[in-house]
């Protein structure tokens, strides 16, 4: 079994993922796509930093986030440095 492929795909056929990564693909156009299995290591890994992403997106949407001088404060005491203002 191929570990790995490059595809020719319409702009209109990627999936949303994929053209959402583009940043506004351009209609018509042909884009080249190479799929390659993930090791089981990188795997687990992408998994956990989608989770963490969505996580975030969705304090976001609930407001709980910091504001700017919060953030700064929570940084600099993980940190243990001074950050610039």
């Amino acid at each position: 079994m191929r570990q790995s492929a490059t595809l020719a795909i319409q702009a209109e056929k990627l999936p949303k993922e994929l053209s959402s990564a583009l940043e506004g693909s351009e209609a018509g156009a042909i884009y080249s796509v190479h799929v390659e299995k993930m090791s089981v290591e990188d795997a687990a890994y992408f998994l956990e930093m989608r989770a963490k992403v969505q996580e975030g997106l969705a304090d976001i949407e609930a407001g709980d986030v910091l504001d700017a001088e919060e953030a700064f404060v929570y940084l600099e005491k993980e940190l243990g440095i001074k950050i610039a203002r």
